[in-house]
């Protein structure tokens, strides 16, 4: 005999969260064989990353980047449906 169970699924609001700071960071994806892997670190302007990166062109010549931006949220339970 299985065993039976029962999930009760709700929706939640998510919210940004105005108590945390945005981030940015980059990383440099140049290369053919491997990836240059060159990080600027995590920063709360996003101009200090650009400056980083231009940077690393004006020194490297690599022209190719990941640049992520993370920000926080909350989520909070919304109305049933």
């Amino acid at each position: 005999m299985g065993t039976t169970k029962t999930f009760r699924f709700r929706n939640y609001d998510i919210h940004p969260d105005t108590t945390a700071e945005t981030t940015y960071a980059a990383e440099c994806v140049t290369g053919e064989e491997a990836d240059c892997g060159a990080q600027s670190g995590e920063e709360v302007e996003a101009a200090k990353v650009d400056r980083w990166i231009a940077e690393h062109v004006r020194n490297t010549g690599h022209q190719r980047f990941r640049r992520t931006v993370a920000s926080f949220v909350t989520a909070e339970p919304g109305a049933w449906q």
